[in-house]
């Protein structure tokens, strides 16, 4: 089945929007007139299995440091079959808890999958990387980006769970660059690498969808900066990847599809050559798990709170541009172009 097969026809999508004014909900809980809660999220997760019990499996990559399940959503042809060879693809949206867009964009990415579900190729979405956090930035502090850690500083709560992950974590001590070893800071690092359970569980799952060399493709959603990101982020006198051209295509052909989809262009880059992260998820998936199609997708700023804010009104076209580029991220998880 091709690629378009799996990931819907925009006529398709369109109707099916506008049977719901527009906003694109269903009788499961999703919608996209608002951005749904953790306990929403969490509930459509489950409708969704039980609506989809052949091509649908609801699991957990972990748990947060407050006890929150983290769920993964895996969508497949073939999910019962033991030794499938099907290459993979995975979207995580708020590991940094005010980037709220990025949740509407993977549970869209994640309607089109089951709706148009693909023989060859399986789609796993993890919503809700950083579930205190994203709670904590909708009830107490709406600009909030770590998880809720407390064991460093009782007053400075929190890591930057994309400044600990295990590949070249330790590198900002000595440059001064990518991350902070200071529990106030936003971009605190940790106290070790792997240090926070959402850190060290996700390094777990990554490995365990990869332990047959099936993840062909990672995309780790983010906002607002309206760019898309390959390796490497750890250091901008890092060295250049021997498939940095290929790299380059896939970025250039999903900005082009989301332009087309009435998005303004996105900036193309290594994560570094914009801002360095130490740490960073794209960069142990790559560097560690050995996924070199590793991506970081920011999307474009919304119209609030300096940009971390989306109008319920932009939601939906923000989700469907996005939608456009992940379907190319898709095409290159069925056919890599570096692997």
């Amino acid at each position: 089945m091709r690629v378009l097969a799996f990931l819907g026809v925009v006529a398709l999508v369109a109707a099916a929007a506008a049977a719901t004014g527009g906003k694109s909900s269903s009788s499961s809980g999703l919608t996209f007139s608002k951005i749904m809660t953790y306990a929403e999220v969490a509930a459509y997760l489950r409708a969704l299995q039980r609506a989809h019990p052949r091509v649908v499996r609801v699991g957990s990559v972990g748990r947060s440091v407050e006890g929150r399940d983290i769920p993964y959503v895996r969508v497949s042809a073939s999910l019962d079959a033991k030794q499938s060879k099907t290459p993979v693809m995975l979207v995580d949206a708020l590991m940094h808890a005010r980037e709220w867009a990025t949740l509407p964009a993977a549970l869209y990415f994640l309607q089109q999958a089951v709706e148009h579900v693909d023989k060859g190729l399986d789609v796993v979405v993890v919503p809700v990387l950083n579930p205190d956090g994203y709670e904590y930035s909708r009830t107490k502090d709406r600009l909030w980006r770590k998880n809720r850690s407390k064991k460093y500083d009782k007053k400075c709560v929190g890591v930057d769970l994309n400044r600990n992950f295990n590949f070249h974590w330790e590198d900002f001590m000595m440059s001064g660059d990518g991350a902070s070893d200071d529990p106030c800071d936003e971009a605190f690092a940790g106290g070790e690498a792997a240090s926070e359970p959402e850190t060290k569980s996700y390094q777990a799952f990554v490995k365990a969808l990869n332990k047959d060399k099936r993840l062909k493709t990672y995309v780790n959603l983010h906002s607002p900066s309206k760019a898309i990101f390959g390796p490497w982020g750890y250091s901008s006198f890092a060295p250049t990847v021997p498939d940095e051209a290929k790299l380059e295509k896939i970025e250039k052909e999903a900005n082009a599809a989301m332009v087309k989809a009435g998005s303004k262009s996105y900036t193309i880059s290594s994560m570094a050559a914009d801002y360095a992260s130490t740490g960073a998820v794209t960069d142990w998936v790559r560097g560690v798990a050995g996924v070199k199609q590793s991506f970081c997708l920011e999307l474009p700023p919304g119209a609030t709170h300096e940009g971390f804010g989306v109008n319920d009104a932009d939601i939906l076209p923000l989700s469907r541009r996005a939608f456009e580029g992940l379907k190319v991220f898709a095409r290159y998880a069925k056919k890599p172009l570096s692997q």
